[in-house]
């Protein structure tokens, strides 16, 4: 099993459009691409940190799924609202694999 995770600090004066922003981008992805992400937001630590989460089989899939998104006009219109809602240089990407 492989876990994929993207964290960023949300942008304070933008917090609960930021909210709604990351659960729409999930839900397109859900929908379109099959990836079921989650979404939280931290409510103690790294405070105003939005996560998304998506486990898939294997690195091929990742892989593949990435394809997908990164070739889908309609997902990169809405992800590239992201600079309105997210500190710049918060963003970060983290794969796992289950052991």
């Amino acid at each position: 099993m492989i876990r994929w995770t993207r964290s960023a600090k949300i942008n304070a004066e933008k917090f609960m459009e930021a909210i709604q922003w990351g659960k729409e981008v999930a839900e397109y992805s859900d929908k379109k691409h099959g990836t079921q992400t989650t979404v939280y937001i931290d409510s103690y630590g790294e405070y105003g940190t939005i996560r998304w989460f998506w486990d898939c089989a294997d690195l091929a899939t990742l892989e593949k799924v990435g394809q997908q998104l990164f070739a889908d006009p309609e997902y990169l219109k809405r992800v590239s609202r992201g600079p309105e809602f997210l500190v710049a240089g918060s963003v970060f990407d983290t794969v796992m694999r289950s052991i």
